[in-house]
């Protein structure tokens, strides 16, 4: 199968263009699996693309970066069961450094069940626009560092929602692509857009297999990027007396953006899934704002509804709780019951520093021959020097091969 993993910053459309993908080419009878990846566990986004006949998983509890021997079984798992033909993993958007905690272990441990790996990063065009112009953007120095660092390691930028620049300002965004990304591989696209989609595909089996370079990662400022960024599920339920319910939880959605909008609250991603028992209806909001969301929706006439908020916020996490709280209270009547059970959680994320374990690897793979031996020979010498370079010691490709020798870095 081919894999393709696709990374990129919160509100960027990743799931969106995925989704797509996989229809197009299901339509095509070539079948698709995809891995979906998130801080809980949120089946109802997933439950989405498996209602579109695709195969999928999802790797809860941080990102792939912390989560690879996760990632690796969910891989193998549809691999064996499903056999897909495309396998699309998509990383959460606060994630970098990939390519050393995902990239080179796949391609160690699970190269034999694919045939090509990738890795898009997808990007809003307006916030690469104001990034290049050097315009002040909205989130922090840290939340910055990590879009930066994605756009750094992506084998294919993929310049999303171009449908929704201004034919003025395109040219401009062209120009700086330009002068500021030379040499990198990039596609502009409107994921709703079927050519634009077969193009993406068209672009990934045409890339060409590379080794690829690890990201030099402050690990400080991408802990700091990711602890701004409060992680946020709410399950809201709307029990309401009269076939109304529907339109309390809209009341609701319209509350807390509202809310969020005044207090000047920076947005990675707000997704809400309404359910009311007969379908589940996803709303996006992101950075930009998504004013046209209640044209999208369908009639919601039940007396019960379960709202499933989901949010990655620059904010606090009392700042959180008492919008939320406050949003619950202004609507509560006689007419209608509010209830929620949160899993509100901020904090440093569970990152990967460079070498999280010591990899297996094939018998044969040179480097690792001689990276034992090297270690072994610290162990032997017994010194504090020789113990700290066998403690820091970073299980990358060590370049030592000759090109007659076997390496599978």
């Amino acid at each position: 199968m081919k894999l393709h993993i696709v990374g990129g910053f919160l509100g960027s459309g990743k799931t969106t263009a995925i989704n797509n993908a996989a229809k197009r080419l299901y339509s095509k009878s070539i079948k698709t699996g995809v891995i979906t990846n998130d801080r809980y566990e949120f089946p109802e986004e997933t439950d989405i693309v498996r209602s579109d006949y695709n195969p999928a998983e999802q790797v809860i509890s941080g990102c792939f970066s912390s989560n690879l021997d996760t990632l690796s079984d969910k891989i193998v798992r549809l691999y064996q069961d499903t056999q897909p033909d495309y396998l699309f993993a998509e990383s959460v958007g606060s994630c970098t450094d990939l390519v050393a905690n995902v990239m080179k272990p796949l391609m160690i441990f699970n190269n034999h069940i694919f045939e090509s790996l990738t890795l898009s990063i997808i990007v809003d065009a307006r916030m690469l626009l104001a990034y290049l112009k050097g315009d002040k953007l909205l989130f922090g120095d840290d939340v910055i560092y990590i879009f930066e660092k994605q756009i750094e390691e992506a084998d294919l930028l993929v310049i999303n929602k171009i449908d929704l620049l201004s034919e003025a300002v395109f040219p401009e965004l062209k120009r700086l692509v330009n002068n500021y990304l030379p040499g990198k591989n990039i596609i502009t696209q409107n994921s709703f857009n079927s050519q634009n989609i077969d193009n993406w595909l068209d672009t990934l089996d045409g890339l060409p297999q590379r080794k690829r370079e690890s990201l030099e990662i402050d690990y400080q400022s991408y802990s700091k990027g990711e602890a701004d960024l409060t992680w946020l599920e709410e399950e809201i339920n709307f029990n309401a007396t009269k076939r109304d319910a529907g339109e309390y939880a809209i009341r609701f959605i319209e509350k807390v953006v509202s809310e969020i909008r005044q207090n000047q609250i920076q947005v990675g991603h707000i997704k809400f899934m309404l359910m009311d028992g007969e379908r589940t209806q996803k709303i996006s909001f992101t950075v930009y704002g998504d004013d046209d969301w209640k044209m999208m929706l369908l009639p919601v006439s039940s007396g019960l509804v379960k709202l499933i908020m989901n949010a990655r916020l620059e904010t606090s996490l009392d700042n959180v709780n008492t919008i939320i709280q406050n949003c619950i209270t202004s609507l509560s009547n006689n007419e209608v019951k509010i209830t929620k059970s949160n899993h509100v959680t901020s904090g440093i994320p569970k990152t990967a520093p460079l070498s999280p374990i010591g990899f297996r690897c094939c018998e044969e793979c040179i480097c690792l021959k001689k990276l034992i031996a090297r270690n072994d020979i610290r162990r032997i010498d017994g010194s504090a020097v020789a113990l700290a370079e066998l403690e820091n010691e970073q299980i990358e490709c060590l370049g030592v091969c000759s090109e007659s020798e076997s390496c599978c870095c």
